[in-house]
């Protein structure tokens, strides 16, 4: 009777000298090798010899592309700066910010397993999954924060903003926000049109001004949403009248 198969296991590093010695450790670290399906970010971790291996691109996220445009366009200060990047989803804001020399980034989001494998091992990063902007607190975030970051689906800016209270907010904090046409007008459909954008653009900035904040610039994105959608740039700073009721 023949004796059943065993599969056997090796290093993941073995396994891609022999079949993509292409591939480096650096490589397995940032979150870019998929092994049977699931991605590995530990170079000796044990894999089947006969295991399927994908290797992702290393192209950029779409959320670092636009973040880091309007960081340099709005003159918006990170080193060394604690922010919470609320709906981080797989890192773009995240990575563009840790780029920048952020001290820490809270990285929020609603979703569970969306952050990229490079993101989840970087001792700057705390992962916040599973946690929507309702749930945050003090106690979620004990730091001060210093610049909020926020790309949300389907809840507008304006009325995100002020959930933002429940957190310690520097009293010169500042506050990037993605406006997205089509969840600030509450369109059915997508908002696409230069119209559009600028009347989003103008209720979240009475409603952020109203939050305690002051919008001080605005920017268009340098890309489309999700079908097309055209999105903006909000910089807003915490405005003394917020410290003031705060300390009292």
């Amino acid at each position: 009777m023949p004796k059943p198969h065993r599969a056997r296991f090796i290093a993941l590093t073995t396994l891609l000298a022999r079949r993509r010695p292409d591939v480096d450790a650096a490589t397995i670290a940032a979150g870019r090798v998929i092994v049977d399906g699931r991605l590995l970010t530990n170079p000796l971790a044990r894999v089947r010899v006969d295991a399927s291996i994908r290797v992702l691109s290393s192209r950029r996220l779409r959320g670092d592309v636009k973040l880091s445009y309007a960081l340099d366009t709005l003159t918006v200060p990170v080193a060394d700066r604690v922010v919470v990047d609320v709906g981080a989803s797989a890192g773009g804001f995240t990575t563009a910010l840790l780029d920048r020399g952020a001290r820490r980034v809270y990285a929020v989001d609603v979703g569970v397993g969306l952050l990229v494998g490079r993101l989840r091992n970087e001792r700057r990063v705390l992962n916040l999954e599973g946690h929507n902007l309702g749930s945050l607190s003090r106690e979620v975030i004990p730091d001060v924060v210093e610049l909020i970051t926020m790309d949300l689906s389907y809840l507008a800016l304006a009325e995100a903003v002020p959930q933002l209270e429940r957190l310690d907010l520097h009293v010169a904090a500042d506050l990037v926000g993605l406006v997205k046409p089509t969840f600030e007008l509450h369109r059915a459909t997508v908002a696409r049109t230069d119209a559009d954008v600028v009347h989003a653009v103008e209720l979240a900035t009475e409603r952020i001004n109203n939050a305690g904040w002051t919008v001080v610039n605005t920017c268009d994105a340098p890309a489309t949403g999700q079908r097309g959608a055209r999105e903006a740039f909000i910089h807003a700073r915490r405005s003394r009248r917020a410290s003031v009721v705060r300390r009292g």
